[in-house]
């Protein structure tokens, strides 16, 4: 439809009305000489700015205890940020609120307000080194003069002071954002309409403003489904959003982080995981690390934990990835029969949840081409390798009861029973070399395991049997239908049939994680080395007079050490345990561990029993003995009576953190570590380690000292 074209022509106005419009002109030019602009309001923002500029403050209390210098001086703080951030401090502004008497003018303590909205928490960044809040000062000055401001003879719509004077107790706080959202949500309203209802249109514009727009979007972020990109996760990666204030030391990134680890199950899907690299970093590195302490530390360990295992996935995907590139660029046609295999092996291995930890090794080479695959940066961790490894990948699999050290190319696949190292898991160190993994690595797995094996088999045509061989023989049964194509499945049961999977070797129980360590408690040991002989003799006696009595002498041919005791005594107490739980509970190395083993399946065999589920028991006549030697009574006689610290089994660390607790009884594990300066997890280690027998902990996550064990530590010798 094609309409006609609009007459702008000028009319002509009547006279009366162009002096109706001069008469409003000049109502407004004196309005605006009352409110800042004329001739005496710019000499006073001048006089300010001569003091911000020579340093010379002569005469200010004077300027400050008159309306017109009070205004000019809120004027600079809040509209120039030169001058205006050389004079704002908490002394100018303490100094300015004494010499306004009775109380602030209205536009003084407008201006105010708007300078507290426009930059609320960052206000605090004025006086990094002030001993309080400059935040929290300008807060309680504002709710006072709210106070000190009389009541409006009538109301005209909604007035900002007079909503702030009514609630700004909790508006004006430091969780104010957060509680309004909470109200808007829960009356299904708009932020802005809220913002105008309340009076306060305008205020929006500002730091106040955006960390409510950043609790909006959180609040949106728990209506979205596990995976699912949304407009606000962009707004959530913004530095000035993910980095604003939320509760306590809380900033919102970590609660966005929060709530979508939480939701994500067992796959937060690509888009999530990309949000959590981009915003937080791989958690996978150094705890002394900037951005772990940053990001991840606030977290906790169990969404740590949970990240690092989704992260496999993708350490498994750049893997592999790297792998099929070299065999494409090099042209080898065995490494490319030969991929389709491997990748189905190991993402078998995944799938079935048997891996519980990566570690992803790349040569500067193979890094540069997982980069030219994937069109951009690796965001995720990765250790490098030295020259000889340039174009190769390796990654390390902890998979629970093996462990495994997977090669791309001309590099073995290297079966262990057991962590092969301590430096392999750890982040502190991210660098590694040929020598490192082929040597270095099995030299330390057979020092610390002497009895175990362990294989290295070459990629060749029947390098899956030998795998899984290896772990059948050594009691390790994997589902080997999930870790084969079906064609290679049936060729496989056709020509070599299931592998007997034999008697499971005993070997080191994987290592305790933080937050996850087992409920042990410590075992019960006799006060004096004069029981212990007396119980150890005892016992030896009687267990020789059982072997006598069923027609085998020599059973027992020596007398009990003091660990087969210990052993025996903590079965009593803990029916159904593992031979690495009662390592743990009698503190000891791996050398104790073989002794253990060697102990309960020799001359302790007749007295325990174990299960399918590899858990020991004492038999009918292990509890027999006890009963016959009155063992049982006497440790739970000693178990139920005060318990005689020995302080001199803690190090000095151990000590530390006892003292620490006996000082702040209820304190929390985080407060700990900022004192002792110190990463979190190593309170927690030791916690629920070494100290666990001594300290107890309450509701909220507190923890205090035991009053036998604070008893101790005020006996204790001064200078230890």
């Amino acid at each position: 439809m094609k309409l006609p074209p609009i007459d702008n022509r000028p009319g002509e106005w009547p006279p009366t009305v162009i002096e109706g419009w001069v008469r409003l002109v000049e109502k407004a030019n004196r309005m605006k000489a009352k409110v800042g602009g004329s001739s005496a309001f710019e000499r006073m923002l001048a006089r300010f700015r001569d003091m911000a500029g020579s340093g010379r403050f002569d005469g200010l209390k004077e300027l400050l205890t008159r309306r017109l210098g009070a205004r000019a001086l809120t004027w600079l703080w809040l509209h120039d940020e030169v001058v205006g951030f050389r004079l704002f401090n908490a002394r100018m502004l303490d100094v300015l609120i004494e010499h306004q008497k009775p109380r602030l003018s209205r536009l003084t303590l407008i201006q105010l307000i708007q300078l507290y909205f426009r930059h609320f928490d960052h206000l605090d960044e004025r006086e990094k080194q002030a001993e309080s809040s400059l935040r929290g000062r300008l807060e309680l000055h504002l709710l006072d003069q709210l106070k000190r401001m009389p009541a409006p003879r009538q109301a005209f719509g909604s007035d900002s002071l007079v909503t702030l004077r009514r609630e700004g107790e909790w508006l004006l706080t430091l969780d104010g954002p957060l509680i309004l959202v909470k109200s808007v949500r829960s009356k299904g309203e708009e932020l802005g309409q809220t913002f105008e209802t309340l009076g306060l249109s305008g205020f929006d514009v500002g730091r106040y403003g955006d960390i409510c727009r950043a609790h909006y979007y959180l609040e949106v972020l728990r209506q979205l489904h596990p995976g699912e990109w949304d407009d606000v996760l962009d707004e959530l990666l913004k530095p000035s959003v993910s980095k604003a204030p939320y509760e306590g030391d809380k900033r919102i990134g970590h609660a966005a982080l929060e709530i979508m680890i939480d939701r994500a199950g067992d796959d937060p899907g690509d888009a999530w995981q990309n949000f959590f690299l981009t915003l937080a970093g791989d958690p996978r590195i150094a705890s002394s690390a900037q951005n772990f302490r940053e990001w991840w530390k606030p977290l906790g360990e169990e969404r740590i934990a949970k990240v690092c295992g989704w992260l496999s996935k993708e350490d498994l995907r750049l893997f592999l990835q790297a792998v099929e590139q070299y065999g494409l660029e090099s042209g080898k046609e065995d490494l490319k029969r030969m991929f389709p295999a491997r990748k189905l092996f190991l993402e078998g291995l995944f799938r079935l949840g048997l891996i519980r930890h990566t570690r992803l090794m790349l040569g500067r080479s193979a890094k540069h081409s997982v980069k030219r695959i994937l069109g951009g940066e690796v965001k995720t961790s990765f250790a490098s390798m030295d020259s000889i490894m340039n174009d190769k990948a390796v990654i390390y699999l902890d998979c629970g009861d093996f462990h495994l050290v997977e090669g791309s190319h001309s590099f073995k696949i290297w079966v262990y029973l057991g962590q092969p190292g301590p430096w392999i898991k750890s982040y502190e160190r991210n660098q590694f070399s040929h020598y490192d993994l082929t040597t270095s690595l099995p030299g330390q797995y057979k020092a610390a395991y002497p009895t175990l094996p362990y294989e290295a088999v070459t990629h060749n045509g029947s390098w899956q049997r030998k795998v899984f061989d290896f772990l059948a023989e050594n009691g390790i049964s994997v589902d080997i239908e999930k870790l084969l194509s079906r064609s290679e499945y049936k060729a496989y049961l056709s020509k070599y049939g299931m592998p007997v999977v034999g008697w499971k070797k005993a070997r080191v129980e994987p290592l305790a994680q933080q937050g996850t360590t087992p409920d042990l408690a410590q075992v019960t040991k006799p006060s004096t080395i004069a029981s212990v002989v007396e119980q150890r003799v005892v016992m030896s006696r009687v267990m020789t007079e059982d072997a006598h009595a069923s027609g085998v002498p020599g059973t027992v041919d020596k007398e009990l050490t003091d660990n087969q005791l210990s052993i025996l005594t903590y079965l009593a107490d803990h029916p159904g345990s593992l031979m690495g739980d009662i390592r743990r509970a009698l503190k000891g190395d791996e050398a104790l561990f073989y002794e253990i083993q060697d102990s309960l399946r020799g001359s302790l065999s007749t007295y325990v029993q174990q299960n399918g589920a590899f858990q020991w028991s004492l038999s009918d006549k292990g509890n027999a003995l006890l009963r016959k030697t009155a063992l049982a009574s006497v440790a739970a006689k000693v178990d139920r009576s005060p318990v005689a610290i020995d302080l001199g089994r803690f190090g000095v660390f151990e000590l530390q953190v006892l003292w620490y607790f006996k000082e702040n009884p209820g304190d929390k594990v985080r407060h700990a570590a900022n004192v002792l300066g110190v990463d979190a997890r190593e309170i927690n280690r030791v916690l629920n380690g070494p100290l666990k027998s001594a300290c107890e902990q309450g509701s909220g996550f507190c923890w205090s000292v035991k009053k036998e064990v604070s008893l101790a530590l005020d006996r204790q010798p001064a200078g230890k």
